[in-house]
């Protein structure tokens, strides 16, 4: 009987083992990136990607670091966002335009983005010599407030790093195999 039990716990911890170490494909899984002017299930409500004509973008030359206008005479410009969000890449935006409305445009920041760290990078520095600035969308999420926000001039780069905390689905999978084991050696031990 005893052998039993030992062959039964021994079973269950490698099946525990295996299950908490193999990788859930769908929690893995990235967007599929799409070039058609259908909208996403990953790009925000009411977004739909639109060929570069649409999007007011001039057929000519542009500098990357200055201000353009489109047809309507609305004055735009470039602005990038790398990092984790859903659609990573170089947009074009009206002068105006905060992180928010960026943020929006390339279908939001994902779950795992730190948004305690988000960056903006400047291409050249401004009037104070500061080409940095660190910006905690966390206080927007929550309160609504734009204070942290800074304004957007051309060719700016909007960061959001990965969230390096801890990852509550890792932890639970470390704690079921601590208790496997704990319970494996209990019942081999008895």
């Amino acid at each position: 009987m005893k052998r039993f039990f030992r062959i039964c716990a021994t079973g269950l911890l490698c099946s525990q083992l295996v299950t908490a170490l193999v990788p859930v494909g769908v929690a893995l899984a990235q967007p599929f990136n799409s070039s058609s002017t259908m909208p996403s299930l990953f790009s925000a409500p009411g977004v739909m990607a639109a060929p570069a004509a649409q999007q007011g973008v001039p057929t000519y030359a542009v500098p990357q670091d200055t201000y353009f206008t489109d047809a309507l005479g609305n004055i735009l410009m470039n602005v990038n966002v790398w990092g984790e969000v859903y659609k990573p890449g170089q947009v074009v935006v009206k002068e105006n335009a905060d992180i928010a409305a960026v943020l929006s445009l390339v279908g939001g920041p994902k779950d795992t983005a730190n948004l305690k760290k988000v960056r903006v990078n400047r291409q050249q520095p401004d009037e104070n010599g500061k080409q940095t600035y660190e910006i905690n969308l966390k206080d927007y999420y929550k309160k609504g407030s734009r204070d942290t926000f800074v304004t957007l001039k051309p060719n700016d780069t909007i960061i959001l790093p990965e969230d390096k905390g801890i990852d509550t689905d890792m932890a639970l999978r470390l704690v079921g195999i601590v208790v496997s084991i704990g319970t494996a050696f209990a019942v081999a031990t008895n």
